[in-house]
């Protein structure tokens, strides 16, 4: 038996291919201000690995990530400060006496569906053609309309942030493999959506109309 064409030898490759890409995106995030564009570069690279089979790493990691870099960077920056924002309106609530108990489900409300929408933003940014308001958009459409897809998505999240806590030295390559199965979760919901439409297989996000939804 070929060992180059074995089971063994493509669970190799795999795991050395998500090895390598984790290391990549450890290492353009250190300037901390580039971790939106790596981010972007590592699901756009998983993207590839889904949709073509391409098991090249290094070379699109790099092209992605400059022709990200400006969407994803701005994507990012505005997906933090609403973060922030929403932190500091809990953290508020702790003064507000009278009126908590209205404005509390409000708050929640807001919370629940910016931790949804965080789930498919990388996913939907690198797979279509868009501005970033039609990315934010869309990731919050489809987050609420494919809600197990949204739960599973969650549970890889929290799951790898308690890992890497609980176990370091799992961060050289956790990163890689939850943007494995989180993409390939976000892709599964977006062929259903453009099967609804009528509309072939999107293989090439900058050659395509967004499907506004």
């Amino acid at each position: 038996m070929n060992f180059m064409n074995s089971k063994a030898y493509s669970a190799f490759e795999t795991a050395s291919n998500l090895l390598l890409l984790n290391l990549l995106w450890l290492l353009m995030c250190l300037p901390i201000f580039t971790i939106f564009p790596a981010t972007a570069a590592m699901f756009a690279v998983i993207r590839q690995s889904v949709l073509y089979k391409d098991s090249s790493v290094i070379r699109p990691f790099f092209r992605f990530f400059k022709e990200n870099f400006k969407q994803s960077f701005l994507l990012g920056i505005i997906w933090l400060l609403i973060g922030f924002l929403l932190y500091f309106d809990f953290k508020f609530m702790n003064h507000v006496g009278s009126i908590r108990p209205m404005l509390l489900p409000i708050l929640f409300f807001f919370g629940v569906i910016y931790s949804f929408s965080t789930v498919f933003l990388f996913s939907v940014m690198v797979h279509y053609k868009a501005n970033w308001r039609s990315v934010i958009k869309n990731a919050i459409f489809i987050s609420i309309s494919h809600f197990p897809t949204t739960l599973l998505g969650l549970l890889i999240l929290v799951g790898t942030a308690i890992l890497t806590m609980a176990l370091p030295i799992t961060g050289v390559i956790i990163f890689s493999i939850s943007t494995y199965g989180l993409f390939s979760l976000c892709h599964r919901c977006f062929r259903k959506i453009e099967r609804i439409k009528g509309v072939e297989s999107v293989k090439e996000p900058y050659d395509v109309e967004f499907l506004e939804i």
